[in-house]
């Protein structure tokens, strides 16, 4: 357990101010190591800087004028909004403690009136609210560890029941032609999916090829609007689509377009756009779309072109089942998730 004993303090203000002066020698006279900083974000720093627990206590001259004694404790609380500032004022008026209390100052302290007793006591309550404190974020620790490990369970159980559900779904599917064996975002084993969409014929049909021999399960399109269509049709029934392969110049809508109409059903789709050239324009718009790279035709080496997808399309198919997962467990269980989120939330504040 970090120490809660106040071991030093900070002063700030002028050092030949009457207040700093009074403080000082009484933060002295009791054991403190006294450091004085004239800037409220000289004391901000070695808050931060030091070990937890071990924080020194933070007094602030705040003056004769309410006005300046709230923009002082303000300024460091800006920096440090735990700081728990100790307001130090000589012959206080009623005015300069109510705007010491509003600013945020955690106690106020007059040198000539409370003399070393009052200092004493001070520092005992500062004591016992940094235990406090400890005690209830080693307690926030616990049930936040507690709230991580359900939740984390709660994962790993829907996980299973949703790969049961699918294995079940499929195993009662009957044999029909009708059926199309598109393999889904939750099939286990499966190789990656990846739409081709080109409208010259020849290059095509090339890279279906090369695409199939690799292992990856490839449809082609000659045109953007088909493409979409179809990938339309495959999300409403959780079909699998990894990464496309779009040509930047289409019939009808074009590459950019393309892509981001496939990403309306999945958000998250990676793609590769092919180009016979490229520019500053096309590149920046791409970027933007979060395009995975660029295909230049003609193809110099297009069986490093076909690795290169393949990794791209093995790693965007993991991505895919994850996403589904999780999509999957929000829609069961989005009030558990909106009250953990809220826990969260309350925890950390």
């Amino acid at each position: 357990m970090p120490s809660v004993a106040i071991k030093s303090a900070v002063i700030v203000g002028a050092r030949t101010a009457p207040g700093v002066r009074a403080i000082a020698d009484l933060f002295t006279n009791a054991g403190l190591a006294v450091t004085i900083v004239e800037r409220a974000e000289q004391a901000a720093a070695g808050i931060v800087t030091a070990p937890d627990g071990d924080q020194p206590c933070v007094a602030i001259d705040v003056g004769d004028d309410p006005a300046t004694a709230a923009g002082r404790i303000a300024a460091l609380l800006e920096s440090v909004p735990s700081a728990a500032p100790i307001a130090v004022a000589l012959h206080a008026t009623a005015d300069l403690v109510l705007a010491a209390w509003r600013a945020g100052a955690a106690e106020l302290i007059d040198p000539a009136a409370d003399g070393a007793a009052g200092v004493r006591a001070m520092l005992d309550r500062v004591t016992h609210a940094r235990r406090e404190r400890h005690t209830q974020r080693r307690h926030v620790a616990s049930l936040r560890t507690i709230v991580e490990d359900f939740f984390r369970d709660l994962v790993r159980t829907e996980r299973r029941s949703i790969d049961l559900e699918h294995r079940l779904k499929q195993a009662e599917r009957p044999s029909s032609p009708s059926v199309t064996d598109v393999p889904t975002d939750l099939d286990a084993d499966r190789e990656p999916t990846v739409f081709l969409v080109e409208d010259d014929a020849e290059i095509a049909n090339r890279l279906v090829d090369e695409l199939e021999d690799a292992g990856l399960v490839t449809f082609a399109f000659l045109n953007g609007e088909d493409a979409v269509r179809d990938a339309d049709k495959m999300a409403a029934k959780t079909q699998a689509i990894d990464l496309a392969i779009v040509d930047l110049k289409l019939p009808g809508i074009d590459g950019l377009e393309t892509v981001r109409r496939l990403r309306a059903k999945r958000p998250g789709l990676a793609a590769f756009l092919m180009t016979g050239f490229s520019d500053v324009e096309t590149a920046t718009s791409a970027a933007d779309l979060g395009v995975v790279g660029f295909v230049l035709k003609p193809f110099d080496d297009l069986p490093q072109l076909i690795a290169r997808i393949k990794e791209q399309a093995q790693q965007a198919m993991l991505r895919t089942r994850e996403h589904h997962y999780l999509q999957r467990i929000k829609e069961r269980h989005e009030k558990v998730l909106s009250r953990y989120r809220k826990l969260v939330a309350e925890i950390e504040s």
